[in-house]
This record gives C-alpha cells, structure tokens and sequence, in this order.
C-alpha cells in the first residue's frame, strides 16, 4: 500500500517496530501551509498540492519554543510546524481500523509530536491506526491582540493552536481511509497539556463530527490550571503586553512590524513576560472567543452540551504528592466529575481511572507513586526502554518557567509486570478506540463512571475496580 495518495499528493514510508512485528510509518505529512510570513498569527491554511511522491520518511521541524520536553526536543524548530505523523498495521486500505489521534502534552508551550515514544509501533499493533500532530505553541500559536482581531472576519484572535489541531483532524477525515483507517471512528487522546487540549477540542463546536471518543489523561491546562480559559478582551491585554516588550506597539502597523521580527525574539521576549506575570507553566490559554469557545471550557463540558463522545479521563496516584502548586489530579478531580455528570445527562459513556505503576528501580530511587506521565511509557509500549525515555531523569514537577534539575537518571530496573501493565493499557485504550468501551466482555472490570457508585480502574500490576475517584486528594 506504498505510496498513499492523499488528497494533495502521493507519499511514502517506512517499517518501523520489533522484528516480525513491523508497522509502516509516515514521518512529516503537512496537514496545512507554513504559518509563515503574513500567515503568522492567522488561522491554518490549506496545503499546496505537490506532484510526484513525497518521500515521508523523516520527522519534519516542530515549533519553536524556549521549554523543552522529552529527550528529543533538540530537534530542528521553525514555525514551518504543521505536520502529522500515520504509523499504521494496515496491509490494504480497506481495512478500516479505528483511529487514535495523539495531542502531545508540555502545557501550551513546548513538546512535539515527532517523539519516538508516541509515534509507537507497539500500540499501533494493537489494531489501530495511530496519527502524532505537530501545532503552533505559546505565542506563536495561541496570541491575541485587538489589531490581530480587527484584521479577522470573526473578530477574534488568539487559539491558533486548536484551529491547528481541527485542520488536522479534517486533514483525517479526508486522508485516513487510505492508511488503512476509519474516518468514521476517530479517538482523540492527550497527557498533560495534550490532554486539555483534547477537552477543549470537545469542548469547541468547530470539532463537531471529527472525532467519535476520546482519552484525556492527567490533564493540566496551563496557566490557570483548571479549563476555565480566558476572555478576549483579558487575552488580548496580554497582546498589548508583549508587542511592547518586542518593541513594535509604537510602530505604523505593530502586526506587520510583529510579524517581521525573527521568532526566537518573539520567543524571548514572551519568556521575559511570562517572568514579570509570575506565571508557573507559560502564559497563553484558551481563549473564550464566542466563536471557537462560546463560554468557558469547564462550563461546556459540565453542562453536557459538549461533542458528546464517550471518554475515558484520569489521572497518575503521584500527582497528589507533587508539589503544593502543582496538584495536577486534585486539581482536575472536580472537573473531571463534572463531566461525569455531564456524560451520565446525554447517556454518553465514561470511564475514570487512576494509574500508580513505578518500575523497580524507580521505587528504589524513591518514587513511591507514579509521577505525572509516567502513564505514557505504558500506554506508548515502552516497556523496555526501546524509546530512551526512560534514561532521562523524570521531574515530577517544573519550577518557574523551566524543569528543574533532576537527580541522574536510574536504571528503571523494568521487568515482566512493567510489559504486563503496558500490554494491558495498550489492549484497554485500543479496545476504547474500536468500540467506546475498554472491556473486551460486556461485564469487564471496568465499568463507566456513575455518580451513585463513584468507581474507577486502578491500573497498576493488577487492575482493580474501586470506589471513591471524587474524593481523592492531596496525600
């Protein structure tokens, strides 16, 4: 089934995987024009049609940013960005398997979807056609400005990022069935930062029909923390305060004096800001814009009036222990039963879990509970280290606008129950992504969440149901 003609032009790829196991993979398919030059702070762009096959087999740059995340960030960054990643089992492209489409985490500021441990052959194995998105981050992707709304039809500025992430989706819609995909069932699923990024994108009406479920795990929605986004005009005040750190909000035309500046300038001088704002985690948010957002992403999603899909949201045990500013689960718990609540309205079903699994030599290291992202080893299949994740030391928490430095990393001693665990999370989201339900068997362990019974799945090396997921605190 090489090479794949998508709706703008053939390309090729590559094997990837264990040996005998082998997936095929696309490396850097644009889903939308360079968001360059005069297409800086606007809304992604059609692709230009290219002839002949174009040779997908290496990783494209990814956005410019300051904040690294993951062992692979020192990849090359230009804001020429907006590219994806298909790693598929298909062999033909009629096989129509269910889709998994991954928002990678870094709050809004840095990380990319080039990462070896996401573009995973392993969950690809498990039947589902895996797609990794790359968008604009921080204020390359997500500045407003009331020169930037007066230019827009809309009015509006800001959220280019989530416009991003949508052309993507649409680019699936009209692209996956040749990879040998269901455009007809779409999982959308993020950590972190990628994880509010996948509520907002249920939140928005402008996703409507793009995707059919979707896995947000340990979201953290930066920099309020907590889904409840920002108004244009407060937003757009944030705007005024950067052009005049850059210099240009004296100029003729500051958009085009703005859009003329080098982006590590841009770069620097929204660092600076987030500096003098005293903000933890970048200053950017979504922005309530009565037009992608209509109200507050927590107010939409309680309220059941959200792109009603079933979903499955949770979080990592550690994440209560991290640090006082930082409680990343506590903080999300009462948002995350709010749209319990919401889904148990519109008879849609949900899934709560907690994962608590740390490898041997982590424990011995001392991390007693599993730390915000440690869920991703497993869910990616990294069960032996084949992505190198696991050499890099793991913050359990970030300081002022960098991580910190971390101790050197450990032997993380992985042994048969780290590849029991990850085989049964990468069975478990595969079998959401086929049918909206994680179990195998009409009556599985894991049952969707009612505000009667309050259960959830506790993933460690044995799976167990419990009760209580809306009491669960700091520790």
């Amino acid at each position: 089934m090489d090479p794949i003609k998508t709706d703008c032009g053939s390309v090729s790829g590559t094997m990837v995987g264990d040996k005998g196991q082998e997936v095929r993979i696309y490396r850097g398919i644009p889903y939308a024009a360079p968001p360059v030059g005069e297409l800086r702070w606007k809304p992604p762009q059609p692709v230009v049609p290219w002839e002949g096959t174009r040779e997908c087999l290496d990783f494209s740059s990814i956005t410019p940013q300051l904040v690294g995340f993951g062992p692979t960030t020192p990849l090359e960054q230009k804001e020429d960005c907006l590219y994806l990643n298909v790693v598929t089992p298909a062999k033909k492209a009629t096989e129509k398997l269910p889709v998994m489409v991954f928002m990678h985490g870094g709050g809004f500021t840095g990380g990319h979807g080039n990462e070896k441990l996401f573009c995973s052959a392993r969950l690809a194995r498990h039947g589902v056609v895996l797609v990794t998105v790359n968008m604009r981050l921080e204020a390359i992707g997500l500045l407003a400005h009331r020169l930037l709304s007066r230019e827009s039809p809309r009015l509006v500025s800001g959220n280019y990022m989530f416009l991003d992430m949508i052309a993507s989706l649409k680019w699936v819609q009209k692209n996956i069935e040749a990879f040998g995909g269901d455009p007809g069932n779409v999982t959308i699923f993020g950590e972190s930062g990628g994880g509010a990024k996948v509520a907002v994108l249920m939140a928005t009406p402008m996703a409507k029909g793009l995707f059919h479920r979707a896995i947000l795990e340990s979201v953290w929605n930066p920099p309020a923390g907590a889904m409840t986004g920002v108004s244009l005009k407060d937003m757009e005040a944030i705007g005024e305060k950067l052009f005049a750190k850059l210099g240009v909000d004296k100029e003729a035309d500051p958009v085009a004096a703005a859009r003329a500046l080098p982006v590590q300038k841009i770069l620097e001088a929204n660092f600076a800001l987030c500096r003098e704002e005293k903000v933890l985690i970048g200053i950017w948010d979504e922005t309530v814009d009565g037009w992608m957002l209509p109200d507050n992403p927590v107010n939409i999603l309680k309220s059941g009036k959200y792109n009603a899909v079933p979903f499955i949201a949770g979080g990592n045990l550690g994440e209560a222990t991290d640090d006082k500013s930082l409680l990343f689960l506590p903080n999300m718990i009462p948002t995350y039963v709010e749209m319990f609540k919401g889904a148990e309205e519109t008879k849609t079903k949900a899934y709560a879990y907690i994962f608590n699994r740390a490898p041997e030599g982590r424990k011995k290291a001392g991390m007693l509970k599993a730390p915000h992202g440690m869920e991703m080893y497993y869910v990616f299949g990294d069960y032996d280290n084949t992505s190198g994740w696991w050499n890099r030391p793991i913050p359990t928490r970030p300081t002022g606008n960098t991580p910190p430095a971390p101790p050197e990393p450990t032997d993380p001693e992985l042994n048969k129950a780290d590849k029991k665990v990850s085989e049964a999370m990468m069975t478990m989201w595969a079998q959401f992504a086929k049918t909206g339900s994680p179990n195998a068997k009409k009556k599985g362990i894991w049952q969707a969440y009612e505000a009667a019974s309050d259960q959830y799945l506790y993933i460690d090396e044995k799976l167990e149901a419990k009760t209580g997921f809306s009491k669960i605190k700091k520790e």
